[in-house]
């Protein structure tokens, strides 16, 4: 058990940071100019987050006065940035349901890396440097979102070597329970198209909208011309929109 309030603490999955040796984590770099994508309720920012409602994994986070620390989340492909935010629940619900409520004024945005990015590495290799499994830390269910901002909180501000790593990355596990439904998502969602980050606001050196080169790919993905995309990624997860 990591965090007050979990709902299985005589079973949970996340152990506490402080009984591994995160002195020398591994690091990953995105490269400035390199393109990732968003869905956000806003589709045209802002990008870093700072409402500080509900749990997600690795937010939300308070600086030492309380304040909650903005965050961007962002995935390497359009279809894994959906699959985060739309689809994220789908493989929790029986039937696979996607409500077009869920839909309404959420847009999906290409953006662009304006500088060099460290982030601390949470890939599968890289959590077992650390002596931690992905079903420990990245592959749990939502309840233990909480448990799992314990860690963030141990590995934000950070140094690795030289670097100050301004975030974390890690294999999607909604992709990865994906790439279980279909051989078509399974071939799309490899290697670095299944990676998602987040990006800390405290952290980075700019986080003015436009500084991220923004493209709005569909501005509200409950529109008919958008449902299209949607209807598809449901066709493969075998969910269903009314």
């Amino acid at each position: 058990m990591t965090a007050a309030g979990c709902p299985a603490p005589a079973s949970c999955p996340v152990p506490g940071p402080g009984g591994h040796d995160l002195r020398n984590p591994r690091s990953y770099a995105l490269s400035a100019g390199t393109e990732f994508f968003t869905s956000l309720r806003s589709p045209h920012g802002p990008w870093f987050n700072a409402s500080g409602k509900g749990d997600a994994r690795f937010s939300p986070l308070y600086d030492p006065s309380g304040s909650i620390i903005p965050t961007l989340y962002g995935a390497r492909s359009g279809t894994v940035a959906l699959l985060e935010t739309v689809f994220h629940d789908v493989h929790e619900s029986s039937p696979r349901l996607i409500t077009r409520k869920s839909l309404v004024a959420r847009g999906l945005a290409r953006l662009v890396t304006p500088e060099r990015y460290v982030l601390i590495d949470l890939r599968d290799d890289a959590l077992a440097h650390i002596g931690l499994e992905r079903r420990q830390l990245v592959s749990t269910t939502p309840a233990h979102y909480p448990c799992t901002q314990q860690w963030a909180l141990a590995l934000h501000g950070r140094r690795v070597g030289s670097a100050r790593p301004v975030g974390l990355t890690w294999g999607s596990r909604v992709a990865e329970l994906a790439r279980a439904d279909t051989p078509l998502l399974n071939d799309l969602l490899q290697g670095d198209r299944a990676e998602v980050f987040v990006l800390f606001a405290d952290l980075v050196a700019t986080v003015a909208p436009e500084d991220f080169q923004p493209r709005i790919e569909e501005p509200d993905l409950s529109a008919p011309g958008s449902l299209s995309l949607v209807s598809f990624v449901a066709e493969q997860l075998g969910a269903v929109l009314p």
